[in-house]
């Protein structure tokens, strides 16, 4: 007798919802990582270039060197979470194409201009007049000439537009460089010195890490294909943009507390400065500046009132890889010193709350590479930039290095260096060297060691305490129009320990600082991340915490000043009510109109 048994319908929905949650969960698990594939290979390939090219620090420091600061890891596990590699842009045209730009002139594509009905053609010169850098020349408006082209000799560009389809508005702008043939008139005092061409690409906002991460072609053909240095010990020397080049444009110092120039840069022009690329103008250099907007100077501020170089101009990572390679192989830097640099590294993203985006917002790009004839004939060059790699270096170090290239003096030159501050890259880098030697504020050295302390710690209180009392104090000049700050939370705190080499000189600098005379016994520094209401701000600050004397318990923490801390979320247009007359006080302020 055969006996059939049939399955409830019950167990077979069970069976079947069984199998599609299978089936997704293989999705999940299997396929859709294939989607972020080249996210993956980016990280994979960041991590065997950083392992290749970074063994041991113990390797690489100097036996006696002072300043051991971190090899940071680009994919540390602590910010992988960060790292983000989106697809590829793909932005649809705005217009067509229908005028083009080539060996100095502009022309029309009479077929695509047919096609696209595009009539009323108009072109009208512009140069940059004198009176700032957002002063500029226009003529007037000219209709396009019939033989399908214009020059742009004698200009600085031209601006396009018509209409074309009957209803859409074409427009165009053409930027342009005229050669300059008669440099006679400024003779190079050493004509026998060796004087290669420089270049310096400066990228806002880099860190090191930040270049191996998300410049990985870039990066990967510099150090594979071009070769050089990549200066592992570089630093900032200050907070934002501004002070950091100066630094490297002019040796200076330029902080809004503590700058060694008269003038006010946010509202007095900058032309008297003593740039470098004087004096490399004044020894033959043809000289060109081209920024993106804002510019350096120009950022609500004047900048210049006369045009500063002989030229001035207003996804990144192939762009760049692309021409450093279509450069090498024409072999145009074949007499060239190549430089490409940051200021800093970034300043507001999510990963500058991590311990690693700390180190690396203090941590700039700096790579350079000599033309071979330079190494050959100056062969301690490369022996003192192997040296350097992992000595600490900064942006005075950048200025005199093209001040050798001035005075066409390379390797092992002793000479008189402003404000002995910098030492060229070319010559070796003291191991002995500290941040009080280059005056960095600790607040942004990263030679200490750190701590992690508990934020209810007395020394993390009363530190939170005087960062506050410091931003509220500054806002005093625009008290009426920004809000005052208070403490929301302690997000963290760690306790700073100088090397033991630099410890006596710590503690004259600490009293120093306070200009108390009655400060004998140094606690420590002590670091504090904090937020703020109403305007929900994280700020970062250093305190120096110390004792009025041994017999003394009382704690004295105090901060030396504004420019020792540090915004690290972005605040948007909250402070638009100071921004053209305190614009350093920004970060701290919340207008009061806002509606906070």
């Amino acid at each position: 007798m055969t006996v059939y048994v049939r399955k409830p319908k019950s167990l077979t929905r069970k069976c079947r919802s069984l199998f599609y949650l299978c089936v997704f969960g293989l999705f999940i698990y299997y396929i859709l990582p294939l989607f972020n594939f080249h996210r993956y290979l980016d990280i994979e390939y960041g991590h065997r270039l950083f392992s290749k090219l970074n063994k041991s620090q113990a390797e690489f420091y100097a036996p006696n060197q002072t300043c051991r600061f971190p090899v940071l890891d680009p994919f540390d596990p602590s910010i992988l979470k960060f790292i983000q590699h989106p697809l590829p842009l793909k932005c649809s045209p705005l217009q067509p194409e229908i005028t083009y730009a080539k060996q100095n002139k502009v022309y029309l594509d009479e077929k695509l201009a047919y096609k696209s009905e595009l009539t009323k053609l108009q072109y009208q010169y512009f140069r940059r007049a004198n009176g700032s850098d957002s002063s500029v020349f226009y003529n007037p408006w000219k209709p396009f000439p019939t033989s399908g082209e214009i020059s742009l000799s004698h200009w600085s560009g031209v601006v396009l537009k018509g209409t074309y389809n009957k209803t859409f508005t074409y427009s165009n702008i053409y930027a342009s460089i005229e050669p300059l043939y008669d440099r006679t008139k400024n003779k190079d005092p050493q004509a026998d010195a060796y004087r290669p061409n420089i270049v310096i690409i400066g990228i806002d906002s880099v860190s090191r890490s930040n270049v191996i991460r998300n410049l990985p072609l870039t990066y990967k053909y510099l150090m594979e294909e071009i070769g050089g240095w990549d200066m592992r010990g570089y630093v900032k020397i200050d907070d934002n943009t501004f002070p950091n080049m100066v630094a490297v444009l002019t040796g200076h110092k330029a902080t809004v507390q503590k700058s060694e120039f008269k003038l006010n840069p946010s509202h007095e022009f900058v032309d008297e400065w003593p740039f470098i690329w004087k004096n490399l103008s004044n020894i033959g250099y043809t000289t060109m500046l081209a920024e993106e907007q804002p510019g350096i100077f120009s950022y609500k501020a004047p900048g210049f009132k006369k045009q500063p170089t002989d030229y001035e101009i207003e996804k990144l990572d192939s762009i760049l890889a692309t021409w450093l390679e279509k450069i090498h192989k024409k072999e145009l830097l074949r007499n060239t010193l190549l430089f490409i640099t940051s200021d800093h590294g970034n300043r507001f993203d999510k990963i500058r709350s991590t311990l690693i985006g700390r180190y690396e917002e203090r941590m700039p790009f700096l790579f350079m590479r000599p033309p071979q004839e330079m190494l050959n004939r100056f062969p301690a060059i490369e022996n003192a930039l192997t040296t350097n790699l992992y000595r600490m270096s900064c942006h005075y170090d950048f200025y005199e290095t093209l001040i050798d290239i001035v005075k066409g003096e390379y390797g092992n030159v002793q000479r008189p260096r402003l404000k002995n501050r910098g030492y060229s890259l070319f010559n070796e880098i003291p191991t002995n060297r500290t941040c009080k030697d280059v005056e960095i504020e600790e607040h942004f050295c990263v030679c200490q060691e750190e701590t992690s302390l508990s934020i209810t710690d007395p020394l993390v209180e009363k530190s939170a305490k005087a960062i506050l009392e410091q931003i509220n104090e500054s806002l005093n000049p625009v008290k009426e129009r920004c809000l005052p700050v208070e403490l929301s939370s302690i997000i963290s705190a760690e306790k700073l320990t100088a090397n033991k080499k630099v410890q006596n000189n710590n503690r004259y600098h600490y009293a120093q600082l306070l200009s108390d005379k009655n400060v004998t016994n140094i606690i420590s520094f002590v670091r504090v991340t904090l937020q703020t209401s109403p305007n929900k701000g994280i700020f970062e600050g250093v305190v120096q915490v110390t004792q009025a004397s041994p017999t003394n318990p009382k704690i004295i923490a105090a901060v030396t000043g504004y420019d020792n801390i540090s915004r690290i979320n972005t605040y948007g247009n909250a402070a638009n009510c100071v921004s053209l007359t305190h614009r350093y006080l920004e970060k701290f302020c919340t207008c009061r109109e806002a509606g906070f």
